[in-house]
């Protein structure tokens, strides 16, 4: 099944020209767009994480995370193509503006509560899902066809939800190229 889940990825992906690839730093975004050209999404999760640590500067990739603070000193190209990488890949689904869609919608009216429930985050019993760095006791859908739309790519609360929220506040998020994204 995965077999034919990515190759149906990959013919959509090739149907279209490929995201335009653009960094203010020389950041290499071609792991992150193979990995979503071939419906590898938890890697590229993975790599969307380390990319924005680098993004962030050398503080962040000495702590191995971003703090809230550095979020709005992501570069405004940087984050489209990752926002453009994700929607490309996953038909639209998925990405950070895609969540600040959901965010700013009237049913979640800025409450991240509502938010992690309207993107799959909650668990039936209403406890947020558990990421493990091992896939097999990770609660999160990786499935392009299976997972809530705004699924991904994950942020971490577990530090508090100051980064999440500064991400979905990121200036990008209100360029003319996302305008349109809805959710």
């Amino acid at each position: 099944m995965r077999a034919a889940r990515s190759s149906a990825i990959v013919c959509q992906a090739t149907d279209t020209a490929p995201p335009k690839l653009e960094s203010a730093c020389g950041f290499d975004f071609v792991p992150l767009q193979t990995a979503l050209s071939t419906g590898e999404f938890r890697e590229a999760d993975q790599l969307t994480r380390d990319g924005l640590i680098t993004l962030a500067g050398e503080a962040a990739v000495t702590r191995g995370y971003v703090y809230f603070t550095e979020v709005s000193k992501l570069p405004m190209e940087d984050m489209a193509t990752i926002e453009r990488l994700w929607q490309h890949y996953s038909e639209g689904k998925f990405g950070y503006a895609v969540q600040a869609a959901a965010f700013s919608s009237k049913k979640v009216d800025k409450n991240t509560e509502r938010l992690f429930e309207r993107i799959g985050w909650k668990n039936k019993e209403g406890s947020l899902l558990r990421w493990l760095p091992e896939a097999k006791g990770d609660e999160f859908i990786y499935d392009l066809e299976k997972a809530p739309k705004g699924h991904l790519p994950l942020t971490s609360t577990l530090r508090g939800q100051q980064l999440l929220t500064g991400l979905l506040a990121h200036p990008a998020w209100d360029t003319e190229e996302f305008e349109g994204v809805s959710f």
